[in-house]
């Protein structure tokens, strides 16, 4: 049974950063035409993986406790370091946002977030088919 709860808790991760990354490609559509706004992402392999090992390489600060009420946290945000995406054409506002690079990621990070939720749907009726097949 554990091994279950493991697929799902992977395909669980995968869906959450493939939120977040969408999250982060919206967030540069909607710059789009902010004066010296810089494009950001994040590379889902390496967040992935961090995901998994539990590790916080995300470039995340702590939080601060300053009241010993406080619950301690870790301060993570979950997808991994943001970086500034590679400037593909020069804007003369000094924004790098390239509205066809944005366009490609998020259909791209759409898909693989159908994709995964489809995994998931699947993985239940194969459950929910093994479970009836029991009972029979």
């Amino acid at each position: 049974m554990s091994n279950i709860a493991q697929h799902f808790s992977v395909l669980s991760k995968a869906l959450d950063l493939r939120t977040q990354r969408h999250q982060v490609l919206a967030s540069n559509i909607a710059n789009a035409d902010t004066p010296n706004y810089k494009a950001r992402d994040f590379d889902f392999r390496s967040a992935m993986q961090n995901a998994l090992t539990g590790r916080a390489d995300n470039g995340a600060l702590s939080m601060a406790l300053t009241s010993g009420a406080h619950q301690s946290g870790s301060g993570m945000g979950g997808s991994g370091p943001l970086q500034y995406r590679t400037e593909t054409q020069s804007a003369v506002d000094g924004n790098t946002v390239d509205m066809d690079v944005e366009r490609a990621q998020i259909t791209d990070n759409a898909l693989q977030y159908q994709i995964l939720a489809q995994l998931i749907s699947n993985k239940f009726q194969g459950l929910r088919s093994a479970m009836a097949s029991t009972q029979s």
